[in-house]
């Protein structure tokens, strides 16, 4: 008999926000990911303003059809979804229709997620790739960048793995448990409604991590596979500040000051 046994698959509920169509290649590609991956079996919620096709896939998909006047409020209609679905799945997943999350990524979330306690939750690094120097393999990190000042706000070590708490919690998405959802939803924050706040859109992938009991970590020995491609490279690649004056971090010089910083 085989010592190591398969995981079970994993019942995940992806809830996903599309504005318009000019990232619609970017949204398949994200669907693709999501219906190529033998450890998860997945159902898709889309709030979309423009309709989009998906007969092609064979996971579950329901699609809510929103007027464009909801603006940055589209960001937070998954809570809603959530709260009423927060006993049907085992994984519950929101992300913005640019971020790709792989099953590598998700398989290596899970492995580290058993061995963290409340209320610590795994993150994700979001990189780039930089169309200005052609061959630059770096990863730029555009939730890392020098002008925010530090990249970590600290290091901690939970049940012997070294975690890095990292400054700025945006990653364009989030990956819960069943738990870690109800721990979520029993935080008055996680219904909080701003309506038509600017910061709306990056608050309905960060907001878990700033007023609902969760604190985001990340295992600095799994780095390399928690990060996650942001497909736009929008950032990393503008040209107005302070992207033109000084790029953001990158991966190397991210690994760089965990191996010579000493935990706090």
């Amino acid at each position: 008999m085989c010592p190591h046994k398969a995981l079970p698959r994993m019942k995940t509920l992806v809830c996903i926000s599309n504005y318009g169509d000019a990232q619609l290649l970017y949204l398949h590609q994200l669907l693709i990911a999501y219906d190529s991956m033998p450890g998860f079996t997945v159902d898709v919620v889309l709030h979309t303003t423009t309709k989009v096709e998906l007969n092609r896939y064979s996971f579950r998909a329901r699609q809510t059809l929103c007027d464009p006047s909801v603006g940055v409020d589209l960001a937070l209609l998954h809570r809603h979804v959530m709260m009423d679905a927060q006993d049907e799945y085992d994984l519950f997943i929101y992300t913005e229709n640019d971020t790709l999350i792989t099953e590598r990524n998700l398989s290596a979330w899970r492995a580290a997620t058993e061995l963290l306690p409340d209320p610590y939750v795994v993150g994700f690094i979001r990189y780039e790739h930089s169309q200005k120097q052609p061959g630059d393999s770096e990863l730029y990190l555009p939730d890392a960048h020098p002008s925010g000042g530090k990249v970590c706000k600290g290091q901690v070590v939970v049940n012997g793995i070294r975690c890095a708490r990292l400054r700025n919690s945006h990653q364009g998405c989030f990956v819960l448990t069943r738990h870690q959802l109800k721990r979520a939803i029993r935080s008055p924050f996680f219904s909080y409604y701003n309506r038509s706040d600017p910061l709306n859109r990056e608050v309905g992938a960060t907001f878990v991590f700033i007023g609902c009991g969760l604190e985001k970590v990340i295992p600095i020995d799994r780095i390399d596979d928690l990060m996650i491609h942001h497909l736009s490279d929008k950032y990393v690649n503008l040209d107005e500040p302070p992207w033109n004056q000084s790029p953001p971090y990158t991966l190397s010089e991210l690994k760089a000051f965990f191996a010579n910083s000493k935990l706090e």
